[in-house]
């Protein structure tokens, strides 16, 4: 089975944040699932993780910042691994077909659901793609992902 993660999730699963375990667990349920891994992906969960880090720099004790520094160069090690060992799997798509077939799920959707556009674009990615399973963090971005016929997983946010 072909299955596409989006950023929410794949986050949760190189960072330890709440959802995390339940991300692994159904990773693990899936039988660890070659997923795919746009520059997009690329871009995406590189920054957020590398924001995660700077707001919780922000907001945490001078003394609590090595901890910070370890687990975010930890969530980055581990996506090198998972690329070395074939569980993300460097990938290129049309992006500019991509984005024609967002704005189309933009006209079919955002006015019922309320999506975002960046989670159209990942449905769209997973669609042209032919994924047949969308793993999510986003309840919103599942159901567009639903209505458009993947089987969708929504780990808790």
């Amino acid at each position: 089975m072909k299955v596409y993660a989006d950023t929410s999730f794949l986050v949760k699963l190189a960072a330890h944040e709440a959802g995390s375990e339940q991300a692994m667990a159904e990773f693990r349920r899936l039988d660890f699932p070659r997923l795919v891994f746009l520059p997009l992906h690329a871009l995406e969960v590189t920054n957020a993780i590398r924001q995660r880090a700077f707001h919780q720099r922000q907001t945490s004790a001078r003394t609590a910042r090595h901890a910070i520094r370890r687990e975010h160069d930890s969530a980055l090690g581990r996506l090198e691994r998972w690329l070395e060992r074939g569980w993300l799997v460097d990938a290129l798509a049309d992006a500019d077909a991509a984005f024609a077939r967002a704005r189309t799920l933009s006209e079919c959707h955002t006015g019922r659901l309320g999506c975002r556009a960046f989670d159209l674009l990942h449905v769209a990615f997973a669609l042209q793609l032919g994924a047949e399973a969308f793993l999510t963090a986003d309840r919103i971005q599942g159901e567009a992902a639903r209505v458009e016929g993947l089987k969708v997983t929504v780990t808790p946010s």
